[in-house]
């Protein structure tokens, strides 16, 4: 096991994402909540120059269904992480996570991911492990693990809140 540093861990990304938009125009990142992966983004975002934040795609691996705005929500501290160590980059996708149908709120960020993607699945992914052994919100023992579409909705998470969108297992595995 390689010894966690926030700063190698974003320099292997800016690195990965560089090459990513370089060739391809775009470079589509999946980001988590938790206390991880905030130094991780602040010091990505200080790496990011104008050419890679234009091309730069952020995405989430999951979401809580909670309304815009509230404190149990990841876009908000996952996005305040970044702006500690520069600008946001241009494209910016939360889950949408606060709808009512969380069935449609998860085909279309499905359809998000493949448009943003195109079709070829996310240039990196950045994940951090719960307490508990979760990441995302792919718990251990729980039937999400074995789902096959991209992005679902869980309506019985073991942690509160019970309703949350997350990518799945298929989708980690491909990045």
């Amino acid at each position: 096991m390689l010894p966690y540093s926030p700063d190698t861990v974003a320099e292997a990304l800016h690195a990965l994402l560089d090459q990513a938009a370089a060739a391809r125009g775009r470079a589509p990142l999946a980001i988590p909540r938790g206390r991880s992966p905030g130094p991780v983004l602040t010091a990505l975002a200080g790496l990011c120059e104008p050419f890679l934040r234009a091309r730069l795609h952020l995405l989430w691996l999951d979401e809580r269904a909670v309304p815009l705005g509230h404190p149990d929500r990841n876009d908000a501290p996952t996005l305040a992480a970044w702006q500690l160590g520069g600008p946001l980059p241009a494209h910016v996708h939360p889950m949408p996570a606060e709808l009512g149908d969380l069935g449609g709120a998860a085909i279309t960020y499905a359809q998000t991911l493949h448009t943003v993607t195109a079709g070829r699945g996310l240039d990196a992914c950045l994940v951090g492990i719960g307490e508990d052994g979760h990441l995302a919100s792919l718990f251990p023992n729980h039937a999400g693990l074995s789902e096959l579409a991209e992005v679902f909705a869980i309506y019985d998470s073991p942690k509160p809140p019970l309703r949350r969108l997350t990518m799945s297992l298929p989708v980690l595995h491909r990045a």
